[in-house]
């Protein structure tokens, strides 16, 4: 068999399965078509149920809880600019934020044992900015 019948056979297959996929679509498809006026078929979300006849409507009002309004919300995390980059103190120090000093202290000085030298003066400020955020 020369290159040139292989070529051609592989062209006829080609082409025969070319033309199997076009057949075994089925011909055109029409697209789904939505119809407006047509009545809702899904259950209500809401089950609107009336009050009674002896019943009386009242409506509920949602309070908010007296410790929830007048707190407002905590921003735990410390941010410092270092090098020109924002940095969040808690996690330079692997601790979550919000720690405890204590625990800030603790992961300052486990983190200054195995630090480089390069890295010393980073860790000192974010250490640094907990504890102007804590006093």
């Amino acid at each position: 068999m020369n290159s040139q019948d292989f070529l051609t056979l592989n062209l006829v297959g080609a082409g025969a399965f070319i033309f199997w996929y076009l057949i075994s679509r089925g011909g055109t498809r029409r697209p789904t078509q939505l119809n407006m006026k047509a009545k809702d078929s899904a259950p209500p979300l809401i089950d609107p149920a009336p009050p009674q006849v002896n019943e009386v409507a009242t409506p509920t009002v949602k309070v908010p809880h007296p410790d929830v309004a007048a707190r407002p919300a905590k921003n735990l995390n410390v941010m410092f600019n270092y090098n020109g980059h924002s940095w969040d103190a808690y996690e330079v120090l692997g601790v979550p934020a919000g720690a405890s000093l204590k625990l800030a202290t603790d992961a300052y000085q486990k983190a200054l044992r195995r630090c480089d030298k390069e890295s010393v003066e980073f860790l000192e400020t974010a250490y640094n900015a907990i504890l102007s955020k804590k006093s």
